[in-house]
């Protein structure tokens, strides 16, 4: 069995990190997705959040429940399925987003970032080997 501890302790720390950075401003890493994901979908059913996230409907219906109750998202009655309904980003939601991502940029400007250890070519290389092997392990394990 190949040993992915490394590749997961980056991963782990990453997501700390990115929760870390949301919890000023009320909201969780899910539901920072979702809404993001909102954002770029221009709207989105249930379930189609819910494979993109790659989480279980139950979990995702109580995402999208605070998600609501926060005003960041609605839902829409679908056109095209009365029995489903579409996820739709609000302007609270929007604003929301805008400020994470300004925190986002000025702590990159801010150096905050594990890769600047690398020289310019190894960094350009460990993504594009990182990439591949995403890639890769999309292949052969799905989403």
């Amino acid at each position: 069995m190949t040993d992915y501890g490394a590749i997961e302790e980056l991963a782990a720390a990453a997501r700390r990190r990115r929760a870390s950075l949301l919890k000023p401003y009320g909201i969780s890493l899910r539901q920072y997705e979702l809404i993001s994901l909102a954002r770029r979908r221009k709207g989105l059913t249930l379930a189609v959040a819910a494979a993109e996230l790659d989480c279980d409907r139950p979990t995702m219906t109580v995402i999208v429940h605070n998600c609501v109750a926060g005003g960041w998202l609605e839902r829409r009655d679908s056109k095209s399925d009365a029995r489903s309904g579409i996820l739709a980003l609000l302007g609270k939601g929007e604003e929301l987003l805008d400020r994470i991502e300004a925190l986002r940029s000025a702590e990159e400007a801010a150096g905050a970032d594990p890769l600047d250890i690398l020289a310019v070519d190894e960094r350009s290389a460990f993504l594009r080997a990182a990439d591949r092997v995403a890639r890769r392990a999309r292949d052969l394990w799905g989403r």
